[in-house]
């Protein structure tokens, strides 16, 4: 069984998302925009949003997406209500949670009928060649990290060169974007003035990064459709692999060679699948 499906199934039975994997970056469309345009927000501009780094980095990824810049009144907007889906006011907040509410939001208001819906995926961190296509396709992912002093010496230089950084329980989410070919952060910490820094090494070998992350994808009337397909994919990843794990565990050969004729079959469905996400496109 090849490593990407054991990624790209990272924790799904905790996550309702949809996983973006094997190939599926192929299906999305290059982002026509010059690489230098971003949009950086400030999370300090009001007292109870300092703790809204997630919205704020949400915010980030879909204004880099639709090429449009939020009001501060919109983004107080979506931050009160993630206090009506559970968060605790002071506190921060869970980064697929914020997702979730910025994508809701956003597909809700009048936005949404000049730029289209938006659908979010869930990448691994260790599916370095994915990234690497989505960043250079212009999107940008919105991903966490464990904040600490070795971390803040070695970007002090806007380049962090390092990989092993510890971690402790104080974590910030920000956006990862290409900026001149380079892999970068965006970083709504603070303010915006010298915000950005690049990375050396790829996101896989940094230790103190959470291993998922989330990028938005522009989708049109098809949303359901497509989600429903990409559900469809995930859950036949999943049995393959559930599949693989049983395979290994009889060594009834008659039993074997219905794993493999079933693991067979799924692997159609998978490419099926892929066929009507790519004409959905």
């Amino acid at each position: 069984m090849d490593k990407e499906i054991l990624w790209c199934l990272w924790d799904w039975a905790e996550n309702t998302d949809y996983v973006l994997c094997n190939g599926d970056s192929d299906l999305l469309p290059p982002l026509v925009k010059k690489d230098e345009i971003r949009f950086e927000y400030n999370q300090w501009n009001q007292e109870r949003s300092k703790n809204s780094c997630t919205i704020f980095a949400a915010i980030g990824m879909l204004s880099d997406l639709i090429n449009y810049e939020f009001s501060l009144d919109q983004i107080k907007e979506v931050d009160e209500l993630s206090y009506e889906r559970g968060r605790i006011r002071g506190n921060g907040w869970y980064v697929q949670s914020a997702v979730k509410l910025v994508a809701d939001r956003y597909n809700e208001s009048k936005l949404s009928e000049t730029y289209w819906k938006v659908a979010y995926y869930r990448l691994s961190k260790y599916d370095n060649e994915i990234i690497e296509d989505v960043l250079d396709k212009l999107y940008t992912i919105d991903w966490n990290h464990w904040l600490n002093s070795e971390y803040n010496k070695d970007k002090a230089d806007w380049m962090v060169d390092g990989t092993e950084f510890g971690r402790i329980t104080n974590w910030h989410s920000v956006d990862i974007i290409k900026e001149g070919g380079q892999r970068s952060v965006k970083n709504s910490y603070k303010g915006t003035k010298g915000n950005i820094y690049w990375l050396k090494n790829k996101l896989s070998a940094i230790t103190n990064f959470w291993p998922n992350f989330y990028v938005y994808t522009l989708v049109g009337d098809n949303l359901e459709e497509i989600k429903r397909l990409n559900e469809m994919k995930t859950e036949c990843l999943n049995c393959i692999e559930s599949l693989w794990k049983i395979w290994h565990l009889t060594n009834e050969k008659n039993f074997q060679e219905v794993l493999h004729y079933t693991a067979n079959k799924l692997r159609d469905k998978v490419k099926t699948c892929d066929e009507m996400l790519l004409k959905l496109k």
